[in-house]
């Protein structure tokens, strides 16, 4: 299993083979995001993609960006999706961490579904907040 960063001019060769990993996600996004805004943001360089290749297969795929608080930098996740989580998840935050701080990253953070404070306390990670929302719609 190897984790690979997709520079931004080649989104569109692996997008075939992506997308469907990240409809889900986008998907609960409640209409803020659709993939084709994904994949927009990885094109125009806002959002990094990751993906997860087992052979030559490609087995799962993520975003993040950075973010830029006054008194830090964070590397954000956004999207992730795709099958056999345990097999790559730890080879993707190991990934993640040296990018992140290669790039004067204070930490990471994303926004998700409670699963993933559960899925990811093997990692050390901890939830920090939970995000509430009401519609007006």
């Amino acid at each position: 299993m190897k984790i690979s960063l997709v520079p931004a001019e080649r989104a569109d060769d692996v997008w075939g083979t992506v997308e469907p990993f990240l409809l889900k996600a986008t998907e609960m996004s409640d209409g803020r995001w659709t993939t084709n805004d994904v994949l927009e943001a990885i094109k125009g360089e806002h959002f990094h993609l990751w993906i997860a290749i087992e052979n030559s297969d490609i087995v799962a795929a993520a975003t993040t960006s950075f973010t830029e608080y006054p008194q830090k930098r964070m590397l954000t996740g956004q999207f992730l999706g795709g099958g056999r989580l345990k097999d790559w998840v730890g080879l993707l935050d190991e990934m993640l961490k040296k990018w992140g701080l290669a790039n004067q990253c204070a930490g990471i953070e994303l926004t998700g579904r409670n699963g993933w404070a559960r899925a990811l306390k093997a990692l050390d990670w901890s939830p920090k907040f939970t995000v509430m929302e009401k519609s007006y719609e």
